[in-house]
């Protein structure tokens, strides 16, 4: 059945696509991420601090379903087609509080030691001191959060359910369909392999996030 299960074409794209759409909304969530830690733990406070990080922990409060209706309503009315970014868009958004809180508790034990104002006082810009000093040493928790967001990217179905346009087929999508015929050793024996690799990326984020805990 394994053999089987890597001889599937249909699979195989399906795969090929939620890695893809996975690595790209977990950079996206990254990127985001780390801007808006940065934002709220250099730049605080300002209006709207507390506003701003609730919007950026709601995807955590709000179930599945009504993020991918509310997305799929929002995408039709601002006239975005539904499409493989579309969904990458909307992949980052869920994953985005991961990586939020990641980045940010790194960011505030990094505050306490005052390297970037020491690098400000010796000449460095603002600039500066981000990318020679905050970035490398924020670079665990990056990562950390990165391998969070491809997770929930990869194991996504709701919203993919809703905002994947004609052509994306993802992984769980295919499962899904796969299994309105019944289950099969074949979907067993998938099932086992995205098991191992949810579990190789979750360990993977705990050795990263323990690394980066100060010592």
């Amino acid at each position: 059945w394994y053999a089987s299960l890597f001889q599937n074409a249909e699979l195989a794209s399906a795969l090929a696509t939620t890695l893809e759409l996975a690595a790209v909304s977990s950079l996206m969530a990254a990127v985001m991420g780390m801007l808006a830690s940065y934002a709220m733990t250099r730049h605080a406070p300002f209006r709207g601090r507390g506003l701003y990080s609730t919007i950026l922990n709601a995807p955590l409060m709000m179930p599945e379903i009504v993020m991918g209706v509310g997305l799929l309503s929002f995408f039709a009315r601002v006239g975005l087609p539904l499409n493989f970014w579309s969904l990458a868009c909307a992949h980052a958004l869920i994953a985005l509080p991961y990586t939020t809180g990641s980045i940010r508790a790194r960011l505030l034990s990094l505050k306490e030691s005052n390297l970037e104002d020491a690098a400000m006082d010796l000449g460095a810009s603002e600039w500066q001191a981000f990318y020679k000093i905050t970035l490398p040493l924020a670079r665990p928790a990056v990562l950390s959060g990165a391998l969070l967001a491809f997770t929930v990217s990869f194991e996504d179905f709701v919203t993919s359910f809703f905002i994947a346009g004609v052509g994306i087929v993802t992984m769980p999508m295919k499962i899904y369909s796969m299994m309105k015929f019944g289950v099969t050793p074949e979907i067993n024996a998938l099932a086992s392999c995205l098991l191992a690799i949810t579990v190789l990326f979750l360990a993977a984020e705990r050795l990263i996030n323990r690394r980066c805990e100060p010592r």
